[in-house]
Formats: structure tokens, C-alpha cells, sequence
């Protein structure tokens, strides 16, 4: 049986254990081949879908559109006090724990992840489950106040 090279090691993996904590592992050369070929195929496959910008775009919107049905919101109406929120950015697959910092509109977003920080650029954000339940409060109590301001006129 002749080796075909498929157990060379070509690299190596990263694996995340936790905070700051990070080991590695040998990449063979068969691993490494079957990872190109799904990114590949990945690309085929999305070039079928979308083969053109048009068709891109309108996935895009659609993906927006989602998660705004979610419950996402647009970045900038994100909380500006420090308070710490999920968001998406382009680009990514992944949803992050963010905070504003500084004052709108000159300040920045900053996404926490493994004991550090690192600049952002959300598109879209989400509150944590109990702010916005807070938040729902609030604007229950300042649309009761309203009304019965505008009821008294």
C-alpha cells in the first residue's frame, strides 16, 4: 500500500479552551484537502444562488429583514450608557457582547471576547433578555403617560 501523503502534516488547528487559552493540533494533508473542498464547493453552491450582485443584494436584504423580524435593530439606536449588548457585523457569522463607548456620534463599539476588547463595526443590535424587558417597561410606562396627558387636553 503506498502512502499518498495524506497523513503529512501541513499545518495545524487552533481550538479556543476558554479565556486567553488556546491549543493546537496537527493539520493533515487529507484534513486540509477535504477543508478546500467544502470551501469550494461553498462557493459554488453560493454562486448558484446568487450569481449575480442583484441577486446577492436581495439576499442580503432578506437576511436583514430577518433578523430585524427577530427582534435585531439598527446600530445606532444601540444603548450609549455603557450597557453591554449583542450585535452582528458584516462580514461575519457570529454574534458578539458589545458596548458603546464615548459620546454620539464620535464614540465607538467595542466587542468583548476572550478577556479583551476589540473595535466593531455592528450593523445590527440586540438588547440581553433582562434589558429589554426594562425597556419594555419603560416605554409601557411612558406611553401610559402619555395617553393620559393627552386625554386630559
Amino acid at each position: 500500500m503506498s502512502d499518498d501523503g495524506g497523513d503529512k502534516i501541513v499545518g495545524h488547528k487552533t481550538f479556543s479552551d476558554g479565556p486567553m487559552s488556546f491549543r493546537h493540533e496537527p493539520l493533515t494533508k487529507r484534513e486540509a484537502d477535504a477543508l478546500w473542498e467544502a470551501a469550494e464547493k461553498a462557493k459554488a453552491d453560493r454562486a448558484q444562488r446568487m450569481p449575480d450582485e442583484r441577486a446577492a443584494i436581495r439576499a442580503l436584504w432578506e437576511a436583514h429583514q430577518r433578523l430585524q423580524e427577530l427582534g435585531w435593530r439598527e446600530a445606532i439606536y444601540c444603548p450609549k450608557d455603557g450597557t453591554s449588548f449583542q450585535v452582528i457585523e458584516p462580514g461575519s457569522t457570529g454574534i458578539f457582547e458589545c458596548h458603546y463607548s464615548g459620546e454620539w456620534p464620535k464614540g465607538s463599539w467595542w466587542i468583548a471576547d476572550e478577556g479583551d476588547l476589540y473595535p466593531s463595526h455592528p450593523i445590527l443590535f440586540k438588547l440581553y433578555p433582562e434589558d429589554q424587558a426594562k425597556y419594555d417597561a419603560k416605554m409601557a410606562e411612558a406611553r401610559e403617560r402619555y395617553r393620559a396627558e393627552t386625554s386630559e387636553a
